[in-house]
């Protein structure tokens, strides 16, 4: 804290547990799901400007996990958004998403982790009116503390790969007056192979 603005970075939310593991070749939802493993939900006028009249709310989204996947090609999707129901695959407002990234294959307890930075720029009224702008990344590598990584031939490699994910000035149709659960969700291309991943840790900071 700087004490000069008043301005913390404040832990809101930190998953007890690991989420369920996706295996499927559709939208799973991977970070709480459970009365053991709740979900966070941003409570309905969060973003509101503060007595003072300070604007440009934001949020600091992270988290991480590992995957496995066969001998088989697949690609994968990841997505951190907002639903007004929790535990709906088809996250309603996407806040930063991948594409459908390949791994490669053959590979056991890969690691992978994301950060998302979201500002509300319209914290809206009831119905559809609030927007937000956010950018984030997402890496993918051998870990295991004691993993040897092995650099491909192409331009990806195992010691490492960085993604971006989000879309910087975003116009979102959420209602910011109710609670939004915040939520992440992974994607197979397929299921040959036994693919599966599982969100280990995930967290929400309010940052103002």
């Amino acid at each position: 804290m700087s004490f000069y603005t008043g301005t913390q970075c404040e832990l809101l939310y930190a998953m007890p547990a690991s989420g369920a593991a996706v295996t499927a070749a559709a939208a799973t939802i991977m970070s709480g799901t459970t009365a053991a493993n709740p979900p966070y939900g941003l409570p309905g006028g969060f973003f509101n400007p503060s007595p003072t009249g300070d604007s440009g709310k934001s949020l600091l989204i992270k988290g991480g996990g590992w995957y496995t996947v066969g001998t088989t090609a697949v690609t994968n999707i990841i997505k951190v958004g907002l639903n007004t129901t929790q535990n709906t695959a088809s996250i309603a407002v996407t806040l930063a998403a991948t594409g459908a990234w390949t791994t490669v294959i053959s590979q056991s307890n890969v690691a992978f982790e994301f950060e998302v930075l979201v500002t509300c720029t319209a914290p809206g009224k009831a119905g559809t009116n609030g927007s937000y702008n956010s950018i984030g990344h997402l890496f993918v590598g051998q870990a295991n503390n004691a993993a040897n990584p092995t650099i491909q031939s192409s331009t990806l490699t195992q010691a490492i790969t960085g993604m971006m994910m989000g879309a910087p000035q975003t116009a979102a149709a959420f209602d910011p007056t109710v609670t939004q659960y915040v939520e992440v969700s992974g994607q197979w291309s397929v299921t040959t192979g036994s693919p599966t991943q599982t969100l280990t840790n995930f967290y929400v900071f309010g940052l103002n």
